[in-house]
């Protein structure tokens, strides 16, 4: 009698969930129908099997050229409308971004070990304290300190890449962009970051950007990578948290003697605190792994990609190492570290790096999901009529396809920097470049990023001259191709180099 009360709940338990599922995505269909989108969808799956594969923010692209610069299709039961128009943009990054949150479960499903309650995924209050938190401990002073440790970072690697040496630009770009968030959040050595982070972060990453693109990892112990991933996890949250703590008692005693010392990240976020429950240990620590996600990978991959180009461009390359002698060539000829005021007065260095964003768009797309109702403006829609976004229909801002747009870019494919010189720059449409997110969830950490990577290309491109491996396996076409199945986008095959000194340009 027992067992049969409770599969008869059961049954109806799960007939009601299927019927309010039918019901609630039969209404999102009604006020979807304005929309154009592909055909082909397969009941539940939707439109899975056209997106699975390498670039599936291509294929959304396409279908959203087909009728402007919108569409919405179906995905595992889940309604997405997708736009790269800057006024539909706008209204969900600004205008009514209360209403979208972070799509969660779709965009971050599986890098949710790493990203865990901080910045990045959390809503609300909770959010608020977070970014109040962290705005502090990224403030000016912080950024004051970034040249220095930029300086160290691009010299070790200048040292790896002296007797023609072959590096893979992309991998050391990785161990240095770890190195530099590590001493700015942590003042961990760069052998402190080494001995850390590449043997238990990497392997994460490695994993989660595989469960992206094939979900069913998720239920293979066996593999190697699910192993790695839990052990390399389960150490890393233990040695942050064992970090933070010790870190806190520390602070404890120093004010107690009344010592002094320079303040880093992690020091900003504990001035903040009368205390330090286990709850904020695990804030603080999902916060530190967010830092080195978005920290390292993304300028990793920008440096990776702003170098690439560079080698096929000449002339940009050339003002680029002008610029280098004209604002650090004193700084480097004395061997002093320059400032934020020198990389203020940077102009060609910063316009590539934006440039590359814009050409390679090393996050493609963004997530949200309408908490309820939103009416769009025909001008945002570009369908000549308004539009319903639904509650619980998820947006996809098309950053990589905004970037690519040819009314907005001429000339889309071509790397072209001068379009974020002086005023050229000026011209340009807040939300048609978002690399870093506009609006009130933009990346806290841009300018540190900014002007981190400037100084690292400006000085590796002022002291070396770089070139393909005589013998390399690739050529410059195919070291152009993109790696589809990570995030942010990196080359398919690295970028190996070798190298011979740069002979300093004079006065």
């Amino acid at each position: 009698m027992i067992v049969a009360t409770v599969l008869a709940i059961a049954v109806v338990a799960a007939v009601y969930y299927i019927a309010s599922s039918i019901f609630r995505n039969t209404m999102i269909d009604r006020k979807l129908a304005k929309v154009p989108g592909p055909t082909g969808a397969l009941p539940y799956l939707g439109h899975a099997f056209q997106l699975v594969g390498a670039k599936p923010w291509n294929v959304m692209k396409n279908w959203a050229a087909d009728n402007g610069t919108i569409c919405k299709f179906m995905i595992l039961g889940q309604r997405v409308v997708y736009t790269n128009d800057p006024k539909f943009i706008k209204r969900i990054l600004l205008t009514n971004q209360r209403n979208y949150n972070k799509d969660v479960d779709m965009s971050y499903k599986h890098f949710m070990c790493l990203l865990g309650k901080g910045l990045v995924t959390s809503e609300g209050e909770h959010w608020r304290r977070g970014r109040i938190l962290l705005s502090h401990a990224l403030r000016i002073d912080i950024l004051d300190e970034v040249p220095e440790i930029a300086l160290s970072a691009v010299k070790r690697l200048l040292t790896k890449m002296e007797n023609n040496a072959v590096v893979d630009l992309n991998e050391e770009y990785r161990h240095l962009t770890l190195q530099v968030i590590s001493e700015a959040a942590l003042s961990f050595t760069p052998e402190e970051s080494d001995a850390i982070f590449p043997a238990l972060y990497l392997p994460i990453v490695h994993e989660c950007n595989k469960r992206t693109f094939y979900p069913y990892r998720v239920f293979m112990p066996w593999l190697q990578g699910f192993r790695d991933r839990r052990s390399c996890l389960k150490k890393l949250n233990g040695v942050l948290c064992d970090t933070i703590r010790t870190r806190w008692a520390k602070r404890q005693e120093e004010e107690a003697k009344g010592i002094k010392r320079k303040q880093d990240i992690m020091d900003t976020c504990m001035s903040q605190l009368q205390d330090l429950p286990d709850t904020m240990v695990q804030q603080l620590r999902d916060d530190i792994k967010t830092m080195l996600l978005a920290g390292h990978e993304t300028s990793a991959a920008l440096l990776t990609w702003a170098t690439f180009e560079l080698m096929k461009s000449p002339a940009v390359h050339a003002e680029v190492v002008r610029e280098a002698e004209e604002v650090f060539g004193q700084c480097i000829r004395d061997d002093v570290t320059p400032t934020m005021e020198h990389v203020n007065k940077l102009r060609w260095a910063p316009a590539v790096l934006k440039e590359t964003l814009r050409l390679h768009s090393v996050v493609p797309l963004t997530m949200r999901i309408a908490m309820n109702d939103d009416v769009i403006p025909r001008d945002a829609t570009g369908l000549g009529h308004d539009i319903v976004i639904p509650k619980g229909c998820t947006v996809a801002v098309g950053i990589d396809g905004v970037h690519h747009r040819p009314d907005i870019f001429p000339e889309p494919n071509s790397f072209r920097p001068e379009r974020f010189l002086d005023a050229a720059a000026d011209e340009i449409d807040p939300y048609a470049f978002i690399p870093f997110i506009n609006g009130p969830r933009n990346c806290l950490g841009q300018h540190l990023a900014l002007a981190e990577t400037q100084i690292v290309l400006a000085y590796v491109m002022y002291h070396r001259s770089l070139s393909l491996p005589k013998a390399g396996e690739h050529t410059m076409e195919e070291l152009g191709q993109h790696d589809d199945f990570i995030v942010p986008s990196a080359p398919k095959f690295g970028l190996n180099v070798s190298s011979t000194p740069r002979t300093p340009m004079s006065h």
